[in-house]
């Protein structure tokens, strides 16, 4: 009788916060419309299953009851609300190597699968209904379907949830919004209401930079969760890879935290933010990719280079071999394949090779490819990436700022970024005893997540947690780029800086971005909203970068 009522216990508290969930709305009320039809969906499928009432009712709790808590952890690690296709990176097995990296996803994980097993087997001896009663219930749960169907599809609808951009709080609206016809599986597009003209007219008075035929190898390293730790608060001494002379320098704003590589791949690749493929910006590997246009190495291809990736993980893993190809990328390496140290026999995930070593394998690439220069290298390092639970004991005085899991965190991250800048300087070294004019960038994707505010970044600019630094080196005939630090650039225009150094005229996907820089020195953070709009349609509405097809052909 005990255990009875321990359970009725627990399926009233899911039950209350269920409906606390679901009531408690969020920027339109379409938000508690989507989040009842769910409800009652799991409640109506579970009744056909089982023909019992209370277990229905349990069921649909917990499944809200977890959806809810599936988007909090969602905007903990990755800063991104939570959309239905987001299950299909979370259920491919060659990403659950995140349960070991962070023991409080593995714990939650595994909270919410004995909640589920709870759901499911809950009740299960009480009273079934005759089949007449439970076959209604599947009927009704069709019916819901097509009515959570026909909402999501309607201009009304689809309005006012574009209007709970960015912000996306309506949590179960985002799931019904991004499943099934609504959810945009289907590729369409960015599109700015072919509103290109106002840009149009102001890049026409743009002056071209001098190109010329000097065509210096390039190698763009995507330094995994990096940003100078001395913007960090406390006395963190800044590391040797960010001093000294640059060609160019500059802070840009990123849109991803934590995690997400991916989204700074294709932005640094691309010269397009993730974030106008809107409820697909986490799958634009696998949707926005096959449809690119333009983009970084297409552009260098054209001009005789050969464009090769470095990566530390299979081609496999986040469709990054196909999505590379569809950038232009000729060949996709993997460190095992040049028996680099560290790297052993197997083409795996090195989720623990060193830095270092990825730059002695940068080293070999140069060896196997020298025949094929000019070269476009593209590396990424991943030592660098949390969980941060390497450090016994708090250093560089950390405590007097930070409370202990901070701290420790911390101490971690920074010692990675000195070995970081060691390897750092060791590359650009290497550069430049090599007999070609050469350019050197490195950048980092986002950053590391330590459980850090706001207010623990010391720099001057709206959400300092999405910002990172670009640098870039070079040899003596490259002629550098003015840069201030005090003004904030864009990933995306990033592209554009790189055929200014290495003196290739660019196409016009890329003087529009070049004119951008000029006019405005960013996109996001840009004060003139009706230019950036303009700018957007004109890459996608008048040069159609995102709509061509490339599998198709």
């Amino acid at each position: 009788m005990k255990k009875g009522y321990v359970s009725y216990a627990f399926t009233a508290i899911f039950f209350i916060v269920s409906m606390i969930f679901i009531f408690n709305y969020k920027q339109t009320y379409f938000g508690l419309v989507f989040g009842l039809i769910q409800f009652a969906f799991f409640f109506f499928l579970m009744f056909f299953i089982s023909g019992q009432w209370l277990r229905s009712l349990n069921f649909a709790s917990i499944v809200m009851f977890i959806l809810f808590m599936i988007n909090r952890l969602s905007l903990y690690f990755y800063r991104k609300t939570l959309f239905a296709n987001d299950f299909l990176v979370y259920f491919n097995y060659e990403n659950w190597d995140i349960l070991t990296d962070f023991k409080e996803i593995f714990l939650a994980v595994f909270a919410m699968l004995i909640m589920i097993g709870f759901g499911v087997f809950a009740y299960s001896r009480h009273k079934r209904s005759n089949f007449k009663f439970r076959l209604t219930g599947l009927f009704i749960a069709i019916a819901l379907v097509l009515i959570n169907t026909k909402l999501a599809n309607t201009d009304s609808v689809k309005n006012a949830w574009i209007k709970t951009f960015p912000e996306l709080k309506a949590t179960y609206m985002n799931l019904s919004m991004t499943i099934g016809d609504s959810a945009s599986l289907k590729y369409n597009s960015p599109s700015f209401a072919n509103s290109y003209q106002l840009f149009q007219d102001k890049l026409n008075l743009i002056s071209d930079y001098n190109g010329s035929n000097l065509k210096p190898n390039l190698v763009l390293w995507l330094q995994e969760s990096t940003i100078d730790a001395s913007f960090y608060k406390g006395e963190l001494a800044q590391p040797d890879m960010f001093k000294g002379d640059f060609k160019f320098k500059t802070l840009n704003r990123v849109h991803t935290f934590g995690g997400r590589t991916w989204k700074s791949e294709f932005e640094v690749l691309t010269g397009l933010s993730p974030d106008e493929f809107n409820e697909n910006s986490s799958l634009i590997f696998q949707y926005a990719a096959p449809h690119i246009k333009y983009s970084l190495p297409k552009i260098l291809k054209e001009q005789g280079y050969y464009t090769i990736a470095l990566n530390p993980y299979p081609g496999s893993a986040y469709n990054s071999k196909n999505a590379y190809k569809n950038f232009g990328i000729d060949e996709y390496v993997h460190p095992s394949e040049l028996q680099c140290e560290g790297a052993g026999n197997k083409i795996k995930k090195l989720k623990h090779i060193t830095s270092l070593q990825m730059g002695k394998c940068a080293q070999k690439v140069f060896e196997k490819y020298k025949d094929k220069q000019p070269l476009f290298i593209y590396m990424l390092t991943i030592n660098e990436h949390a969980p941060y639970d390497r450090a016994d004991k708090i250093e560089f005085n950390l405590d007097k700022f930070y409370k202990k899991p901070q701290a420790l965190k911390l101490t971690d991250y920074y010692k990675r970024q000195l070995e970081l800048s060691k390897a750092t300087t060791d590359f650009d070294s290497f550069m430049q005893s090599t007999d070609r004019p050469y350019i050197f960038a490195y950048f980092g994707d986002h950053q590391g997540n330590m459980g850090l505010s706001e207010n623990d970044v010391r720099l001057n600019f709206n959400d300092p947690l999405v910002i990172t630094g670009f640098y870039v080196k070079g040899s003596p005939d490259i002629e550098s780029i003015k840069s201030d630090f005090n003004e904030l650039g864009e990933l995306s225009l990033m592209p554009s800086v790189l055929l200014e150094l290495m003196q290739i005229r660019p196409n016009e996907f890329f003087k529009a971005h070049y004119a951008m820089r000029k006019i405005c020195g960013n996109v996001d953070d840009c004060k003139d909203k009706e230019l950036v709009k303009s700018y957007k349609s004109y890459l996608y509405d008048y040069l159609k970068d995102a709509s061509e097809n490339l599998e198709n052909k």
